[in-house]
């Protein structure tokens, strides 16, 4: 395999960008039409999750084990896609869809290399292809041995806690297992479109799921507006390693820091940790006022709770901290400003979880004060990335789990 040639042509490829994703998408929905259902009506995301994740590959081409691993995560991911023929009927994916997907890459790759595009070339590029495509195909047939392409959930209970934030719990058709920290794709057969969020809760034994939204986008807005008990969703595979990597150093306290709906993987965590030992654990939670803190009434129950356990007594210890609030006697300030003041952090174990902006500020402000940056594991909600991108990360603290939702 020609590394340098491949490598050169994707740089040439890039130049084009989003032109390139939307020939390339052009191609595939006309040679596969039903394709088209695996994806959402507007493809703006969807186009840069594709040149990622071909960026990815072809930045680690000569890394066997690196596109062997994202390749047959990617498989696994991708069972839960399926089209729809001219009649309505499902179709699910199946390898010739694999191939369809490959002639339409090739056709991109002439179209836009022009006279750069070689026989030679077109055949390293085959090449290439044909081995991810088995990797992912062989991913695929792995994970039918434990795990469904996508479970159906009932929902159970909806709250609205704000005008934009709702809270619902449901039940899947069968277990469905993930660690807490991890997000879950989650679908309204309706709309089309996948969106991570994150459970909020530990698993618990009668397998209900509890997920936290805030109106961001279409798909969100959908769920806080018009959800009702009785609905059905489904939800894909669970992905992420950061936050899920929150017992890495059982010995060390933690330090969990959050914003928003930010607040919903870490409270799965310190669900998973009253079933513990109970390691001794910060949790600061941020709004711009009083009203942000959404599930205040939540958490207060589960630090009463910590409180009132006997072998370890007041291990988690909660801190709600608003930016400005009438009459509010908590603590003043955002959330990586009161996480810093309550510090030293030197030899802690931090999680932060919250928009991209909440997150970067965050991590900023806890370095500053003399965090190690590799002591912080964080999470950001930014759903125009793709999630598989985050277990390829080579480093935990630097991996994302994108459980943005719009």
């Amino acid at each position: 395999m020609d590394v340098v040639a491949l490598r050169q042509s994707w740089a040439q490829l890039s130049v084009a960008g989003p032109e390139a994703a939307k020939y390339f998408y052009a191609t595939l929905f006309l040679i596969a039409p039903e394709t088209r259902a695996m994806f959402p009506t507007n493809m703006q995301y969807q186009q840069d999750k594709l040149l990622a994740a071909l960026g990815h590959i072809v930045t680690h081409v000569d890394d066997e084990r690196e596109v062997t691993a994202f390749a047959q995560r990617l498989g696994a991911d991708h069972r839960r896609f399926q089209g729809e023929d001219r009649q309505g009927r499902p179709v699910p994916l199946a390898e010739w869809h694999y191939i369809r997907v490959g002639q339409a890459l090739l056709a991109t790759l002439e179209r836009f290399l022009g006279p750069r595009w070689t026989p030679q070339l077109h055949a390293e590029w085959a090449a290439a292809y044909e081995l991810v495509a088995r990797l992912m195909l062989a991913g695929a047939v792995e994970a039918e041995r434990t795990s469904p392409p996508y479970w159906e959930a009932e929902v159970l209970a909806v709250q609205r806690r704000r005008a934009d934030v709702c809270v619902f719990t449901v039940r899947p058709n069968y277990l469905c297992e993930y660690l807490p920290g991890q997000s879950l794709p989650v679908q309204v057969p309706q709309l089309r479109t996948w969106r991570y969020l994150s459970p909020a809760n530990a698993p618990r034994p009668d397998g209900t799921i509890e997920f936290h939204v805030r109106a961001a986008g279409r798909f969100s807005t959908h769920l806080v507006r018009r959800l009702r008990e009785g609905d059905r969703v489904l939800l894909g595979s669970p992905v992420g390693t950061a936050l899920s990597s929150y017992d890495r150093s059982p010995g060390l306290p933690l330090l969990l820091v959050a914003g928003g709906t930010g607040v919903a993987p870490l409270r799965a965590v310190v669900e998973a940790l009253r079933l513990g030992p109970g390691r001794s654990t910060t949790l600061v939670v941020g709004g711009r006022t009083p009203d942000d803190l959404y599930d205040d009434v939540a958490l207060r129950e589960l630090a009463a709770a910590a409180s009132a356990q006997s072998w370890q007594s007041g291990w988690l210890r909660y801190v709600p901290t608003v930016e400005s609030g009438w009459q509010w006697q908590g603590a003043v300030g955002t959330a990586g400003e009161t996480a810093v003041r309550l510090g030293p952090w030197h030899d802690t174990e931090v999680l932060v979880c919250g928009s991209p902006e909440m997150t970067g500020a965050t991590v900023a402000a806890l370095t500053a004060s003399g965090v190690p940056r590799e002591r912080i594991l964080m999470e950001s909600y930014d759903h125009c990335l793709y999630p598989p991108l985050a277990g390829a990360a080579a480093a935990a603290p630097d991996d994302f789990s994108w459980t943005g939702v719009r």
